[in-house]
């Protein structure tokens, strides 16, 4: 029976996973987590997969590792919010991986919508009218803020698309939003600010001290402002909602928008809460807005599944 292992690497966390396939089906066996800061270098990456699973990865059948940052010719990446620099070039010779590929985390994200992960998300705002063929969009803010969208190509195969729009600069509207963006941008030393620094949990730590003047730690707002109807809350999901409306727009995603990262997945209110829906729908597009159903991933492991979808695929190939 075929044995993927997935890796999926963050600014913060770095998950391993070994999945076996059969008959077409993934089934997960073993998940496990270790801090991204623990990991120097592409030796100890490969050696912490090894203890964790007990499982050498040179006797996997594929090695897929998705990686928070840009990659280069599907064999090097570096991350964008941590120094880690991964190097798969040599992969075969140096670590006897036999099939490795090195992917954007947010490409595993978006291939996590076609594995079971995607059929249990949760739908947060329905619409009858979804396309079964239309495009897929995917956004999540975490450490970082990703993006990715799915298309079929030719031969009517789902593709996974890259992108950088967590670096796109963020809009905001009214004199409020640009009192805190000036706050922000000169608190981060920056001439404007990205959905990464807006969304991500440095933004929510600094959305917060603009509204109620509070040093707190990310996890600590997200576990006492995020789960009611707080000022922070209402201001944080119409900024994400803004920021899913912006993605839907701009990948036309007529077959759904999955939100995932852990903020929203943690923190369900986020999207779940009406300033999020109203934020989502204001715009002149708004009748094309309400044909997008927009649904959260529930499962934290959506990355390793993702990435072992990618596995499954080159297996096939």
């Amino acid at each position: 029976m075929p044995y993927i292992i997935a890796v999926d690497l963050g600014g913060t966390n770095c998950r391993f996973a070994g999945f076996t396939l059969e008959n077409g089906v993934l089934a997960l066996h073993r998940a496990e987590r270790r801090a991204t800061a623990t990991l120097p270098d592409t030796d100890a990456l490969l050696a912490a997969c090894e203890t964790l699973l007990e499982r050498r990865p040179a006797t996997a059948d594929a090695f897929v590792l998705g990686m928070a940052g840009p990659v280069s010719g599907g064999l090097k990446a570096r991350l964008t919010n941590a120094p880690l620099e991964v190097d798969l070039s040599r992969a075969r010779e140096r670590y006897g991986l036999r099939a490795c590929r090195l992917v954007n985390d947010f490409m595993a994200e978006a291939c996590a919508c076609l594995t079971r992960v995607g059929e249990e998300a949760p739908c947060i705002l329905p619409s009858s009218e979804a396309s079964p063929t239309g495009p897929i969009g995917i956004i999540g803010a975490g450490t970082g803020l990703g993006t990715a969208s799915l298309i079929r190509d030719s031969r009517n195969v789902w593709m996974p698309l890259p992108a950088e729009g967590g670096h796109v600069a963020f809009p905001f509207a009214g004199r409020e939003e640009a009192a805190f963006e000036a706050f922000a941008a000169g608190s981060l030393g920056l001439t404007y600010l990205r959905g990464d620094d807006v969304l991500t949990g440095r933004g929510l730590c600094l959305l917060h001290r603009f509204l109620t003047g509070e040093r707190r730690e990310a996890h600590e707002i997200a576990a006492e402002a995020l789960v009611s109807e707080t000022e922070t809350l209402r201001w944080y999901a119409r900024f994400y909602g803004r920021a899913c409306r912006n993605w839907a727009l701009s990948t036309l995603c007529t077959g759904g928008l999955f939100v995932t990262g852990g903020i929203a997945m943690r923190n369900p209110l986020v999207v779940g809460c009406d300033a999020f829906r109203e934020s989502f729908y204001d715009s002149p597009h708004s009748a094309l807005l309400r044909r997008i159903p927009v649904r959260r991933y529930a499962d934290l492991a959506s990355g390793l599944w993702g990435s072992a979808w990618i596995g499954a695929r080159m297996l096939e190939e």
